[in-house]
């Protein structure tokens, strides 16, 4: 080959590369036309452009406003999933492990109908049947999930952060996450919510696992939290106007141009997660290098009392976790 066409052949193989590297994948919105313009498609080659929607991918705004309402519609209509029927209620469980007496349970059960609140296991401890580590023992076993003996939320390096309003309503906390296996424990002060289990690693993309603690330590954990500030959070409702819900989540879109967004329900909330790639420069003083980091915005939707007409909410069956947790 003479030396003379070397050059081009180079200059040919790196345009072609850089090519295939500023290509989008095609727009999963079947009304989609893509850029029309001899300019659209020049800015498009050269600044690829579009967002993720659940690992789809959506090519502008319109396209991804359009999916996000059918999701938003979707989600809004779905029934939380209801407890399972088949466990042994607590009471009965700490009588056959010895703990209680049938006399005991019977009066924590009188108590909690006259009072009209509170959980079996609340008033067990409050009439002194019982310690709270003792029922959450019980708890432990009654969802077939190991106790969390000890831990400090401040200290674990998540996936991501779950909203506040979130945990509050479940009464968990995120208490460990092993990277190597992408696995966020969560603990549960009350009953361990397995369809809520499903809905974050939808969000995160990851696994979870559950584990038991007690119920008064979660609830002073977070009230901790609710004295910390939540810039990245951003929480409406009570709602119920799918309009407005399109309107305020297309517009936090327009305004962050998030790479990838991730949304799930969960109980009474629609949790929405965009995923922002930002580019800094380290030491603005001294023209530092130019380094990338994602930021991360969560909307939470708290649905009505008034919802539409749900519709059955279904998710994979989950086994039991790991009696050990890392």
């Amino acid at each position: 080959m003479p030396d003379f066409f070397k050059p081009l052949i180079r200059t040919a193989n790196w345009i072609k590369t850089r090519n295939q590297e500023s290509a989008d994948p095609p727009c999963a919105l079947a009304s989609c036309a893509g850029p029309h313009s001899l300019w659209q498609r020049f800015r498009k080659r050269r600044r690829p452009s579009g967002t993720f929607l659940q690992g789809v991918f959506y090519c502008r705004p319109q396209c991804l406003e359009t999916a996000l309402i059918g999701q938003l519609s979707r989600l809004r209509t779905l029934a939380p999933s209801p407890p399972p029927p088949h466990r042994i209620p607590l009471g009965l469980l700490m009588v056959a492990r010895g703990k209680l007496t049938y006399l005991e349970v019977r009066a924590a059960l009188e108590a909690q109908r006259r009072a009209r609140y509170g959980k079996i296991g609340d008033w067990i401890e409050k009439l002194g049947f019982a310690s709270e580590q003792e029922v959450t023992t019980a708890l432990a076993l009654q969802w077939g999930c190991p106790v969390a003996s000890s831990f400090d939320p401040s200290t674990i390096q998540s996936p991501g952060s779950i909203p506040l309003p979130i945990l509050e309503a479940f009464q968990m906390l995120p208490i460990n996450y092993v990277a190597s296996t992408n696995t966020l424990y969560l603990a549960f002060g009350e009953r361990v919510d397995h369809a809520a289990l499903y809905a974050i690693e939808r969000v995160l993309d990851c696994r979870t696992q559950p584990c038991v603690a007690g119920r008064k330590r979660i609830a002073h954990q977070l009230d901790a939290m609710r004295q910390l500030p939540r810039p990245s959070d951003a929480e409406f409702g009570p709602m119920n106007d799918l309009a407005e819900m399109a309107r305020i989540t297309s517009s936090y879109t327009a305004r962050l141009s998030p790479e990838q967004v991730h949304l799930s329900r969960i109980g009474c909330f629609i949790w929405l997660r965009l995923n922002v790639r930002s580019t800094v420069r380290t030491h603005l003083r001294f023209g530092g290098p130019l380094q990338t980091r994602s930021l991360t915005t969560n909307l939470v939707f708290s649905l009505s009392a008034n919802s539409p007409r749900p519709i059955p909410f279904a998710h994979p069956e989950r086994t039991p976790a790991s009696p050990q947790i890392p």
